[in-house]
Order: structure tokens, then sequence, then C-alpha cells
């Protein structure tokens, strides 16, 4: 009952569950994938909006380096230099002139980090700071010089002024359009940090800009606390996967280690990566909210389907109970059931075939036990005639082979001898000749009788061939066997044959062996009691020949 019970139950919730988990996971599948579109589609215009921006305010940083290279101080500033190069009281004065220029300009620029003249050899002239950062200029320049401005040094992350800068290099040309030197300006990345993304237009999300050694050089919004003086960094097994990946998205713990979903694009020049990312929270959070509430529906839906598959399991269980109690009766014997059809649906039908069971079972039980010791009377015959010589009634060549085995195998755990006697009538052949086969086979079933009195109830008796005959004598030594063996000779010397109203004397021959540790093989023990047999036969006959045992022979 608590099966039928439980299969309903079973069946009500997966007839409910398959078919609303199919659905929600496809439509779940569906939604995630809109969500996953939607929001690469956001932040490739996210980081692309970010590029344009940063593109923009390079061109307009190369625009103001271009204005002040075009200074008439810096050009006249230089001309003096390189043209009175030997005149040293002269050349610190215009270096003074060209820094306090630099410094002056320096206040008017908020952009600006650092200010710095070089001659045509790449040589520091002045500088707004006392300690200029090296910059070195393409080895042939100033020939490759671009009169529109080249970024010398790339976006990095300049640990001197805990800030993101790049330089840019702008020839300084006489009037004559000659190179006098470059204006090297670097300019602080910060001041791009809010052009990044359009508080207005651009979707939600983040911006990252990484150097060519992926230190997150800037970020847009509050990724950066304000007093970050060192720069940060992305795994970068991500950043790897992100850049061999431009545009598709991926999911990481970003650089506050929030869980984030984020795609890069990169550029050789200048050398950067800029990285898009969005909270996974901020996006997937209506998603798990309706996912949180389907599987609480799912929830409520299957606790009111199995109250209802229960209610009715146990209105198909009540009326079956009686008839699982009628059949256990049935089974323990009780063949005396009688139920009472109260129903006339298909549960009536079978209490009604149940009772015409019941009485036809009681009519032939009586049939049914008679066949079945009729049957086991014809099995137990069987038995024994698979394992019995079927003219003497001893065990057979099939069964000896079986019981040889097994004593060797308990004489060689527990090293107790066994004793066989090999027993051969003698001069059978003149005698079945001479009285004819139905007195020869006469005799041989009265020395199966004779040999089956003089053995233990624990021995073992079988015909070895057509007058042999094989005894096992169990924890039986030589000697022992002897005395059985000249018990049975004795008693086999005069045999009644029915078959010629005669008595007849018969003689036998027999070989006595005791098991012995290089008995290890059926064929090994036979051949031993057969050779003891010979012994017996060669002697002349009607005796038993015994072959002691190597310990014995040895004392």
């Amino acid at each position: 009952m608590k099966s039928i019970k439980n299969k309903i139950i079973v069946f009500s919730i997966l007839a409910t569950l398959i078919p609303s988990l199919g659905l929600g996971i496809l439509s779940f599948q569906q939604n995630e994938t809109m969500i996953s579109e939607n929001v690469t589609r956001e932040l490739r215009a996210l980081a692309n909006h970010a590029s344009r921006e940063f593109d923009l305010w390079i061109k307009d940083q190369i625009y103001i380096a271009r204005e002040l290279s075009t200074s008439k101080i810096l050009i006249e500033g230089l001309s003096s230099i390189n043209q009175s190069q030997s005149q040293q009281n002269k050349n610190i004065a215009q270096q003074k002139v060209l820094e306090y220029y630099l410094k002056s300009v320096y206040k008017k620029l908020e952009t600006v980090q650092e200010l710095t003249v070089v001659d045509i050899d790449g040589s520091i002239i002045a500088s707004n700071v006392e300690s200029p950062v090296p910059v070195i200029l393409p080895q042939n320049w100033p020939e490759s010089a671009s009169i529109q401005g080249d970024v010398v040094v790339p976006p990095h992350w300049n640990t001197h002024y805990a800030t993101a800068t790049l330089s840019i290099s702008v020839p300084i040309l006489s009037v004559d359009d000659f190179i006098l030197g470059a204006l090297i300006v670097t300019f602080d990345l910060h001041n791009i940090q809010s052009s990044l993304k359009d508080t207005v237009k651009s979707p939600p999300g983040d911006v990252l800009l990484l150097d060519k050694d992926g230190n997150v050089m800037l970020a847009s919004g509050d990724l950066l606390a304000p007093d970050t003086n060192q720069a940060l960094s992305l795994d970068p097994v991500i950043l790897k996967r992100l850049q061999d990946n431009p545009g598709e998205y991926e999911i990481f713990h970003g650089i506050s280690q929030e869980k984030v979903i984020g795609l890069a694009y990169t550029s050789k020049k200048p050398p950067l990566t800029i990285i898009a990312n969005r909270s996974y929270q901020s996006v997937y959070a209506t998603w798990e909210e309706q996912r949180n509430l389907f599987i609480s529906l799912i929830g409520i839906i299957l606790l009111l389907v199995t109250a209802i598959a229960l209610q009715m399991g146990r209105t198909i269980v009540v009326p079956l109970r009686k008839l699982i109690n009628a059949t256990e009766k049935i089974v323990k014997g009780d063949l005396n059931v009688e139920l009472t059809i109260e129903q006339r649906d298909e549960l009536g039908q079978l209490t009604r075939m149940f009772n015409q069971m019941t009485d036809k079972l009681r009519q032939n039980q009586d049939e049914i036990t008679a066949a079945s010791t009729v049957m086991q009377q014809k099995n137990q015959l069987l038995e024994k005639l698979s394992v019995t010589d079927s003219l003497t009634g001893l065990y057979n060549r099939n069964k000896l082979n079986l019981i040889i085995k097994d004593q060797l195998a308990r004489y060689e755990r527990n090293k107790r001898s066994f004793a066989v006697l090999m027993i051969d009538v003698d001069y059978f052949k003149t005698l079945n000749d001479s009285l004819g086969h139905i007195a020869g086979d006469e005799i041989l079933t009265s020395v199966a009788k004779k040999i089956s009195q003089c053995i233990r109830s624990v021995d073992f008796a079988a015909r070895y061939g057509g007058d042999e005959f094989i005894v096992i004598l169990t924890e039986t030594t030589v000697d022992e066997a002897m005395k059985t063996a000249e018990r049975i000779r004795l008693h086999v010397a005069s045999i009644y044959c029915h078959t010629i109203n005669e008595t007849v004397r018969v003689t036998l021959s027999i070989g006595i062996i005791q098991s012995e540790p290089e008995d290890t093989s059926l064929t090994t023990l036979l051949a031993r009691v057969d050779s003891a047999l010979y012994e017996a036969k060669h002697a002349g006959r009607n005796q038993a020949y015994c072959i002691q045992p190597k310990s014995c022979a040895v004392s």
C-alpha cells in the first residue's frame, strides 16, 4: 500500500515538476540570454564612448602642446642657446628665463604635471620642476619628428606623481622652420576621468583605463578612492582573457573584489586597455529575485499537489488493504478466506475473482501436495542415481573422484591420513563365463553388499570398474586398513548365488595404501593403490598387499 501511495505521490510531483521546471528553465535561459546581449551592447557602447573621449582628449592635449611650442620665448631662448653655446653665463641666463616661463605656464594649466624643454640632442635645457623625468626621444629624431606632436611616453602609472600620466613631444621650430629642440609636456590623465562616462547618455557601468603593464590608471565613478597613491591591477589571467577576446563579456572579480561583468578593447597607439564593467548583482538582481519567486511558487504548488495525491492514494489504498491481508493469510497456508464484496467497481470485480481463486486453491491443494511429494521422491531418486552405480548400489566413478579430491584436500589441511583399498574379484571373467552374466552380476552385487557391511558409516565404497572396487577409509592407517581388508575378504569367501542355487567360492585381491604428502592428485593416489593391487595379484591372489608409508619404512 505504501508503495502505491508513494508512486501516486511521485507521479503527481513529477507531472507537476517536469513541465514547470522545463518551462521555467527555458524562460530563464531566454531571459539570461537577453540580459547578456543587452549588457554586452551597453558595455560596448560604454567602452567605445570612453575610447572616443580619450582620443579627443589626447588631440586636445597635443593642440595645447603645439600652442605652447610656438611661444616666442621658447623659440628665442633655444635659438640664443644654440647660437652661443660657448658663452656659458649667457646660456645659464637663458635657461633661467625658460624655467621661469615654464613655471608660470604650469600654474595656468591644470592638466599639466611637467613642462620640459630639450635641445636637438635630447638634453634637458629647462623644466618647471627641479628633477624632471628623463624622456628618451626616438632614435632617428629629429628626422622623424612630427610637427603635429608625438606621444613619447605612453599612458602609465607615474609613481613620482602618484597618478596616471602621458608625455607628448612637440618640436620647437625656428622662424625659418628649423628644429631647435622639443617641448615635452607631461599631462595628468586624472583630468579625463569625468569624461570617460557621460552621466546622462552613457549606460550603467564603469570604465577602467589600464596601461600596457595591466595597471589600472583611471576609473570612472568611485571605483578608485580619492587618496589612492599606488597602481592597482587586475588578475593577469583575467586581463589576458579579456584582451584575447575583445568585445566579448566575461564574469570576474574587479579591482574592488566585487563580482562584475566586463569586456575590454585594446589600443596600440597609445598602448592601453579600456575595460567597461558592471556589477553582476545590479544586472542579475531582478533575474535572481524572479528565480527565487519561481522556486517558492513551485514549492507551494508541490505541497498542494502532494496533499491531493496523498488523499487520492488513501482512497485507493483502504479498499486494497483487505485484499492484502487476505492474500497474506493464503501465503501462510490459510485457505479459509472469504471476502465480502462491497463495491461494484474494479475493486469489487477484483474481490470476486479473488474469492474464486481461493476456492480453486482449496480444491487443488491436495493435488498439489500429492504432486509435490511424488516430485520430491523422483528428485531424490535422480540424485541417488547420479552418484551410484546402477548394479551394485555403491558410489560410481564420478562420485569416487569427488570423494578422493575432498579427502586429499582434507589431508592437506589437517594432515590426518586416510587409507585406500582397491579390491579386485579374482578370476571373475572365468566365473562370469562359466556361470553366466546374470550370475556374475549377482556375485558383484553380493560382493558390494559385503563390502558395505564391513566398513564404517564414515567410510566410502565405490565401484571402480567391471569387477574392481575402491574403498576410502577416513582417518585410518594402513594397519587398521589391513584389518578391514581381511574382514572383507573373509566375508565374501562364500556367496550363495540364487541364479544357480549354489554357493560360490569368491576370493579377492586387495591393494592397500595410506595417503602421503606426495599424493597431490587423484591420478597419483590411484596409481599407487593400483600398484599395491598388482603386488597382491602377483603374490598369488586371494590376499591383501599393503604398501607401507615412507615414514614407517624409514623408522
